[in-house]
């Protein structure tokens, strides 16, 4: 039991750390009966977007609130909710890579009951990127018929996979990434190693996925992969593309590490274009380097730049479509090859 009240605590205490700002305003929401039918969070993995929608399942149906408006986290009805046993408050993650067809259809049957034994019914759905087309429509006639008593917060990391109906029908709250500084002395009181620490912290907020990352040096033969590609390519040396075959791949082990070496690729242009404007972070995510990244920046027209990056962006996209991995490298191989020869 004392495990519990502490998770529970913990989740309060999460949403107000990492996200003050928000965690307070949704609080009054709650507190005026303000609350919007339907909410997009989007922000980083460990931003604590999950902590602030449970916080605000707690709250509606906390015992006994703080004097400050916040749920006590130690009632039977917060620890029903964060333990998943609470009839009025539907939690549903992607089983695998995707939220499946039979989770759309008992969300969908959910939506349709009376709340059991509250005066709300909270839906909580993480990974709404990860909803296939259909599905995601299926989602969007509930929302676009809101029920009173009825709260939905989907979550995702990517709001630009999200369709378009569903962000112009529901308000979309952005939730800003921890600040690096403060992600950085969490990392190095893990002791991560200083090198890897910019990368990290640019991959995610989260601490568990962080160690994750750092496990068998695996960023660490990230980084030095994709220094070795960007080199080659600063070079406009067709070899990036054996560095994609024999470097990249092979550290893309499942689609999970697929999606982090795509978004190390996007941190890579994305400094690039930093530096071509002097604004490069204290905390570099690719330290040995910087010398290369300024010398392609200067050579790079902002077009080109732009064009690059816009390329690594897209990468995304092409995974969640399931387009081939190396498929996915080696095209964009290609269009940084031809950009950087017209520089």
């Amino acid at each position: 039991m004392t495990v519990e009240v502490d998770s529970q605590l913990n989740t309060v205490q999460e949403a107000t750390q990492k996200q003050p700002v928000l965690a307070a305003h949704f609080m009054r929401l709650v507190a005026t009966q303000r609350l919007s039918h339907a909410y997009l969070l989007a922000g980083q993995t460990g931003c604590g977007k999950r902590a602030v929608a449970q916080m605000v399942a707690m709250r509606l149906f906390c015992e006994h609130p703080t004097e400050t408006g916040e749920p006590c986290g130690t009632c039977a009805e917060c620890h029903r909710i964060l333990s998943g046993d609470h009839p009025d408050v539907v939690m549903v993650q992607p089983d695998g890579q995707r939220i499946k067809v039979d989770q759309v259809r008992y969300i969908k049957d959910e939506f349709a009951k009376s709340p059991v034994e509250g005066a709300m019914k909270v839906f909580i759905i993480e990974g709404t990127e990860t909803l296939t087309t259909s599905a995601a429509n299926g989602l969007l006639k509930f929302i676009e018929e809101p029920v009173d008593n009825r709260v939905i917060f989907l979550l995702t990391t990517n709001k630009s996979l999200i369709l378009p109906t569903i962000q112009s029908r529901a308000q979309v709250v952005e939730f800003s990434a921890i600040p690096t500084p403060v992600f950085a002395q969490t990392l190095r009181q893990q002791q991560v190693s200083e090198n890897q620490i910019g990368l990290v912290s640019a991959l995610t907020n989260s601490e568990t996925d962080a160690m994750a990352l750092v496990a068998d040096n695996w960023v660490g033969d990230l980084q030095h992969e994709l220094a070795r590609w960007y080199g080659q390519l600063a070079k406009q040396d067709p070899m990036a593309f054996v560095t994609v075959q024999t470097g990249l791949v092979p550290l893309a082990t499942d689609r999970n590490r697929q999606s982090v070496v795509l978004d190390a690729l996007i941190v890579l242009w994305q400094t690039t274009l930093r530096l071509k404007y002097q604004t490069a972070t204290e905390t570099p995510a690719f330290p040995e380097l910087t010398a290369t990244m300024t010398t392609v920046a200067q050579s790079l027209t902002q077009k080109n730049l732009l064009a690059i990056l816009t390329a690594a962006l897209a990468t995304k996209k092409a995974l969640a479509g399931n387009l081939n991995f190396q498929t996915i490298l080696e095209t964009l191989t290609l269009n940084s090859l031809n950009l950087l020869a017209k520089s």
